[in-house]
């Protein structure tokens, strides 16, 4: 679900490379300001708390791992590590942000928190502009020349690919869990679907 975040903010330039195109687009996703409203709900609000306990369990480990591991992944990360951009970097960084740890711990509480996750997304979504991020995105596909574009395609090539990904065992019991404590995971596939116009 991590990735599925990531590369529907991707984008690029007219004329420039992929590092140079990536650069144009990190400004609209204030990651310093989104890191800091998740870290305080984090540390302060329980429900929120629990979903972030769940993110160091075996079983998202597992998801994460299932992840990393896809073919499609790693040929389309390999592509953009020669083009500056670091897919893994990336990763790393949500991974960090989000506390995905090998810990293995087991959850019992299974408790809905969406009222809390929800506010803790409406601040994030105030400071950022997606909607913003992914026009400029639209307009670097649409350019031959953007290396964006080829990453665009190659990602719609591979379709099937994460189609399994999303339908692996392990995935789709951190899918379940995500939805009993009120994310709305079903949401975040249907954004990224349409991004790449899988509907």
């Amino acid at each position: 679900m991590k990735f599925i975040i990531l590369l529907a903010l991707f984008g690029a330039a007219f004329g420039q490379n992929l590092r140079a195109e990536v650069d144009q687009l990190l400004p609209f996703l204030n990651m310093d300001e989104v890191r800091g409203i998740y870290e305080r709900y984090v540390q302060t609000d329980a429900q929120v708390g629990e979903i972030w306990s769940f993110l160091q369990s075996a079983e998202t480990d597992a998801a994460w791992r299932a992840l990393i591991s896809t073919p499609e992944l790693q040929e389309i990360s390999a592509w953009t590590e020669v083009r500056g951009v670091s897919i893994r970097d990336y990763l790393n960084g949500i991974a960090a942000m989000l506390g995905l740890t090998p810990i293995t711990r087991s959850v019992s509480a299974k408790s809905p928190a969406s009222r809390s996750w929800n506010a803790m997304m409406d601040e994030i979504r105030a400071v950022t502009d997606l909607p913003g991020a992914e026009a400029l995105a639209r307009t670097f596909i649409a350019n031959p020349a953007s290396e964006f574009g080829e990453l665009y395609r190659m990602t719609q090539a591979r379709r099937a690919g994460f189609t399994r990904l999303i339908q692996n065992p392990d995935v789709t019991r951190f899918s379940a869990q995500l939805r009993a404590f009120g994310v709305d995971v079903d949401q975040i596939i249907s954004r990224f679907q349409a991004f790449f116009g899988w509907n």
